[in-house]
């Protein structure tokens, strides 16, 4: 313990080269890196690091893969996955600690634009033709339910996917599935608290939802936040469906217009472009409806496509602002976006457990050093999920403030 404040009085008191969320972290999770003996990396915008220290050529290539959308409707979002953990693989490759060892990282991405049927495709691919240990940073709850099954049975681990539906949830869990964000159960329990502590109706609450695997995810999430703090309300929610990998939200809007009684919040289930093309309309047809969205749906990429539309929206959120409370959501530099981040960082947890593999590093003893791991972090031990900590982040075109939700709670 007086390491670690040593540690952190130090950090704060002399000026490192690390971005502001990364002291923030480190000051919350320092004990990871000394668990980890690792060193704190800053984050650059290019994956291109060039290594201070000359090492001979490696030896051996550990290699993780990932399919995630690189073209389609939510190519912002897997672009940025990959390109966060890209980033700290490349720096991982400079850490003399696995040099000396003559250890490099790989990461192969492929395309599925958002298809869960390109995605299974492409993890039988990772597995069995790139003999990779682990599929990391899968984007989305649709592909993730084609994809964790195949890396399950195939005995490979499943990591850090961008999703936090309760089918990657199991109770017990999946063998091979660790998560690193909080699930949608948790997102949602702080949307509601804080709909509560607003002084809002829960039975005005209407719900905007994509009309598959990700939006009954929500759906689900929100019932049983409702079925906390009331009897039957969780029966009655307005629900407005559009359709995956598309922009027609008319079906969803005529639902909002058909309403008697229009909803005083609706929650957003939904990906970027359909999220922003539904706030746009209907608060132009109800101005004092506020919004609310799971985290899925990128604050940095949403406010950019509202920057000319008036807006209230509170979205929940997996990593802090590194702005803190007053500035944008994520200034263009070191850390573009809130996705980049969790990539960088679950990536992070990642590598402090394979560099704690004693033996030969495979997906066998990566699921060990895992659930060894996991076990050693605050919270529910034995769920396979690294982090609980839910924020909210209030938007007003592009001012923003983030405050942690009532129902937060800290793994």
């Amino acid at each position: 313990m007086i390491a670690i404040l040593m540690a952190i009085k130090i950090m704060t008191a002399t000026k490192l080269k690390m971005p502001n969320i990364m002291r923030g972290y480190a000051e919350r999770y320092l004990w990871l890196a000394i668990m980890f003996n690792t060193s704190l990396w800053a984050i650059n915008t290019s994956a291109d690091v060039a290594c201070s220290e000359q090492f001979p050529a490696a030896s051996r290539t550990i290699k993780l893969g990932m399919s995630t959308a690189l073209s389609g409707p939510i190519q912002y979002l897997g672009v940025s996955m990959s390109q966060g953990v890209q980033q700290r693989i490349a720096e991982a490759n400079c850490d003399a600690f696995w040099r000396r060892q003559g250890i490099q990282f790989e990461l192969i991405v492929l395309d599925d634009s958002y298809d869960p049927e390109a995605a299974a495709q492409n993890t039988r691919e990772l597995i069995d033709r790139y003999k990779v240990i682990a599929i990391v940073g899968n984007v989305g709850t649709p592909t993730a339910d084609k994809t964790w099954k195949i890396a399950n049975e195939k005995q490979v681990v499943f990591y850090g996917a961008y999703t936090g539906a309760n089918i990657l949830r199991l109770s017990p869990p999946a063998a091979y599935v660790f998560n690193y964000r909080p699930s949608y159960d948790q997102e949602m329990d702080a949307i509601v608290a804080d709909i509560v502590k607003q002084g809002i109706s829960i039975k005005s609450i209407g719900l905007f939802l994509q009309n598959d695997s990700f939006g009954n995810a929500g759906l689900a999430s929100l019932q049983k936040a409702l079925a906390k703090v009331c009897n039957d309300c969780q029966e009655n929610v307005l629900q407005m469906r559009y359709e995956r990998n598309s922009l027609k939200t008319n079906a969803a809007l005529q639902e909002f217009i058909r309403a008697s009684v229009k909803p005083k919040v609706v929650i957003l289930v939904g990906a970027v472009e359909p999220t922003a093309e539904f706030i746009r309309f209907a608060q132009r047809l109800s101005p004092a409806t506020r919004f609310y969205s799971l985290s899925f749906t990128s604050a940095t990429a949403l406010t950019e496509k509202l920057a000319t539309s008036d807006f209230n929206l509170t979205l929940s959120q997996v990593v802090p602002n590194p702005n803190g409370g007053s500035a944008r959501v994520y200034d263009y530099g070191s850390i573009p976006n809130e996705v980049y981040h969790e990539g960088y960082l679950e990536t992070e947890l990642l590598l402090g457990a394979i560099r704690n593999i004693k033996n030969a590093v495979n997906s066998q003893t990566l699921r060990a050093s895992l659930v060894q791991l996991e076990s050693q972090l605050p919270g529910n031990a034995g769920d396979h999920q690294m982090m609980d900590k839910v924020w909210l982040t209030q938007l007003h075109n592009k001012n923003v403030m983030q405050k942690q939700g009532e129902a937060a709670n800290v793994k």
